[in-house]
Parts: C-alpha cells; sequence; structure tokens
C-alpha cells in the first residue's frame, strides 16, 4: 500500500479513537450556569443546544446575551430539566450539587466543569466541554485562537511598572489565584492584590484601596444604570479624590467573569483604554 494510502488509514483510526460516532454524538443539551453555557454555545451544534440559564440571557453578566436569547432559559432546577428530556446536562461550580444528583438518579449524563481561575485553567475547560461534545479538533482550534489572542498583547502595559488595582461592586478585587490577576501579570501590570492571604476574588474596604495607593484603578462595574448598596461604594468620596488625579478605566465584567475566550478580549480592552489615557495625557 502506498504512504499516501496508509496515512489514510491512520487518520480514520484515529478519528474512531477521539471521535463519538454520529448516533452517540448529544442531541439534546442543557446548560445550567453562565460558564458551561457560553462554552457550550460556542463548540456545539447550535440546532442541539435545548436550554441555558436564565443568567447567561443578561447582557451585564454575558458576553453572548443575545445568542442565549434563542434558547429556553432554565433556573438551574432538576424538575424543569428533566422535562426537556436531555441526553447531556452540563453544570458548573455554581450549580446546586443536588439538582445534578437528582439528575443523575434518572442516568442523565451529567458534565460538571470546574470554575477557571487561571488562563490555564480555561484552556483545560475549554478542552473539557469540547470532548463531552465530541468535538476535540474544534476545543483546539478554540485553545490555539485563545493564545493566539494572548499573544497580541504580551506585556504590553509593561513599560512603566505600574502597580494596578480592580475594584469592583461590593469593595471585590483579584487576588490569587483569579482570572483578572492572570490579566493583569499577563499585561506586566502588578497587581496589588496579589498577596498572602489573598485568594481568589478579595474583599477590600475604600481605606484598603487608598493604603494600596495604587497607580492604575481598574473599575469593575456591574450594572452601573441601576443603583444598588453594591455599587454605591465605588462613589465614595475619598474613592473619587482618588480617580482624579490618577489612571482610571472600566472592563465590562462580563468580558471576565468566566473562563471563556473573551477574557483575552478583557485584555485587549484594557490596553486600549490605557493607552487611551495615556495618549491624552501626554503635552
Amino acid at each position: 500500500m502506498k504512504a499516501a494510502g496508509w496515512h489514510g488509514v491512520l487518520f480514520c483510526l484515529l478519528a474512531a479513537c477521539f471521535c463519538l460516532p454520529a448516533e452517540a454524538a448529544p442531541r439534546r443539551i442543557v446548560s445550567m450556569g453562565l460558564c458551561t453555557d457560553q462554552l457550550v454555545m460556542m463548540l456545539a451544534d447550535e440546532d442541539t443546544i435545548q436550554s441555558v440559564h436564565w443568567v447567561t440571557q443578561e447582557a451585564d453578566d454575558s458576553a453572548m446575551a443575545g445568542r442565549a436569547a434563542r434558547y429556553t432559559a432554565n433556573h438551574g432546577l432538576a424538575e424543569e430539566v428533566l422535562r426537556m428530556r436531555p441526553d447531556l446536562v452540563f453544570a458548573d461550580g455554581t450549580t446546586s450539587p443536588l439538582a445534578t444528583a437528582l439528575l443523575r438518579r434518572q442516568g442523565i449524563p451529567i458534565v460538571t466543569v470546574p470554575v477557571a481561575d487561571t488562563f490555564e485553567g480555561t484552556r483545560r475547560n475549554i478542552r473539557q466541554v469540547a470532548a463531552a461534545l465530541g468535538r476535540p479538533a474544534k476545543g483546539e482550534a478554540m485553545v490555539a485562537d485563545f493564545d493566539a489572542a494572548l499573544v497580541r498583547t504580551k506585556g504590553a502595559l509593561a513599560g512603566e511598572n505600574r502597580r494596578a488595582l480592580v475594584y469592583g461592586a461590593n469593595g471585590f478585587s483579584a487576588g490569587v489565584p483569579s482570572l483578572f490577576n492572570d490579566v493583569l501579570t499577563h499585561l506586566g501590570l502588578t497587581n496589588i492584590a496579589a498577596r498572602p492571604g489573598m485568594a481568589g476574588w478579595v474583599s477590600m474596604s475604600v481605606e484598603d484601596v487608598l493604603r494600596a495607593d495604587p497607580d492604575l484603578l481598574i473599575l469593575g462595574e456591574y450594572r452601573p444604570e441601576a443603583p444598588s448598596q453594591a455599587n454605591l461604594m465605588l462613589e465614595h468620596p475619598a474613592l473619587r479624590a482618588l480617580r482624579r488625579d490618577r489612571p482610571v478605566v472600566s472592563v465590562a465584567t462580563n468580558l471576565w467573569n468566566c473562563g471563556t475566550p473573551f477574557v483575552a478580549r478583557a485584555a485587549a480592552v484594557l490596553v486600549e483604554q490605557v493607552r487611551g489615557i495615556d495618549t491624552v495625557a501626554r503635552p
């Protein structure tokens, strides 16, 4: 047999090992969490998706709200999911363990995807969802695109040794590990909140922010048009004074609240905003 023939046989064998046969591919998919919803919508055949979580249809929470509006909304309840007769369900760290346990008892396959708090965790989750859907090649392509987007912003803000702090509603900041810490360090910024004992999303008072004295303040505003106690602290007089004499930018939380390729877009937006301020500030 010619070499080309052997290559064809080898390809077929690999495909048989790594791809689900057509009859085994899921045809009625339900996703029960904001982060898994978005990965499923990126990777699955759109006609196979039956339902996504209602939060994913909210533009302030989801970078894919428009697309999510096509599907029936669920509220993470086992009873409503059962009525949809899914052959595959995706859950994440926000999904009720009781709901997933009830679904498993009914023999419904559940894929539980951990919450990603690093770039590498994002890559793992893309691959996990793609594998569950029988689309590993599409997952690898998405990871490659994600990495290519990150290459374009690598070290983009490293020149001035800025000490940065992200500060959001309810006084939360990005500790270590967290997706936004990865964004900051990827761009060459020093994350003030990256200190021992401050892991994940950490709470900081206004006094903590003033003592930190960041060179760059990044506001993680959430639903700024809707007055709330959570956003009120961002308007504290001391913070307003701090914001007058240093660069202040804002990056939509729907780009970085989940481990999806949109995190690379959050990094690009941050670079654009900081460079825009620097350009205006130059004499």
